[in-house]
C-alpha cells in the first residue's frame, strides 16, 4: 500500500510545487509584453495583459476541473492521494481572480476613468457581459474555502457551477474585445468547452441509466 501511494504522493508534490512557481510567473510576462511593445494606448494594453492572464487561468481552473471528474469517472472515488490537486484547483481560481480584479481596476482608474466606465457599462454590450462574469468570479473567490464549504453544505457546489456559465461569459466578453486575436481565443474556448460537453453527455447517460434501474426495481 505504501509503495503505491509513494510515486502518488511523489507526483502530487511536483505538480504543487510546479503550480506554486507558475502563478506568479505571468506577472513578469505583462511586464516583458508591456515593456517591450511600444504601445499608443499603454494603459489599455496594461489592462488586457491582466485581462488576457486572468482568462487563461479560468480556462486552466476549468479544464483542470474536467480531469478530475474524468479521474473520478473511471476510478469512481478520487484517490486520497491526490485529494491535494483539488484544494490547489482553488488556489488556481483564486490567483486567476486577483489578475481579473487587477483588470477591472485598472479599467475604472487608468483606461476609462471610473465615473465614464460606470456610464459605459450601461452602453457596451461587452463591458456588461464581462462585469456579470467578474461578479460570478467574485463569489467563487469569496467561497473558495473549507469554512465556506461547510456553511454552505450543499449549495456550494450548485454556486460554483455557475463556473460554467462564467466560462461562456468571459469567452463572449473576450472575443468581444479582442478582435485581432479572435481565432487564438475561439480555439482556446473550444478545446476547454469540449471535455465538457463529454462530462455533460456521461452524466446524462448515467442520469439515464439510474432512471432506467429505478424503474426495473419497482416491477
Amino acid at each position: 500500500m505504501n509503495d503505491i501511494a509513494r510515486p502518488n504522493k511523489i507526483i502530487v508534490n511536483s505538480v504543487i510545487a510546479t503550480i506554486v512557481i507558475l502563478l506568479p510567473l505571468p506577472l513578469a510576462w505583462i511586464a516583458w509584453q508591456f515593456m517591450g511593445v511600444p504601445s499608443a494606448n499603454p494603459a489599455k494594453e496594461l489592462n488586457h495583459l491582466f485581462g488576457r492572464v486572468g482568462f487563461y487561468f479560468l480556462l486552466a481552473n476549468i479544464n483542470l476541473g474536467s480531469v478530475i471528474a474524468y479521474v473520478r469517472i473511471v476510478e469512481k472515488k478520487w484517490p486520497r492521494e491526490l485529494a491535494p490537486l483539488i484544494r490547489y484547483r482553488r488556489q488556481i481560481g483564486v490567483a486567476g481572480f486577483l489578475y481579473l480584479v487587477a483588470h477591472v481596476v485598472l479599467h475604472f482608474v487608468m483606461e476609462a476613468g471610473f465615473f465614464d466606465g460606470i456610464r459605459a457599462i450601461g452602453e457596451a454590450v461587452y463591458l456588461w457581459i464581462g462585469v456579470t462574469a467578474f461578479m460570478l468570479m467574485t463569489s467563487f473567490a469569496v467561497t473558495s474555502n473549507d469554512y465556506s464549504m461547510r456553511r454552505l453544505g450543499k449549495k456550494w457546489k450548485q454556486l460554483h457551477r455557475l463556473a460554467y456559465l462564467a466560462f461562456g461569459l468571459a469567452t463572449i466578453h473576450t472575443l468581444m474585445i479582442e478582435k485581432s486575436d479572435v481565432a487564438h481565443y475561439a480555439t482556446l474556448a473550444i478545446f476547454t468547452a469540449l471535455p465538457l460537453v463529454g462530462r455533460l453527455a456521461v452524466w446524462a447517460i448515467t442520469q439515464r441509466r439510474s432512471r432506467r434501474d429505478a424503474r426495473t426495481a419497482k416491477r
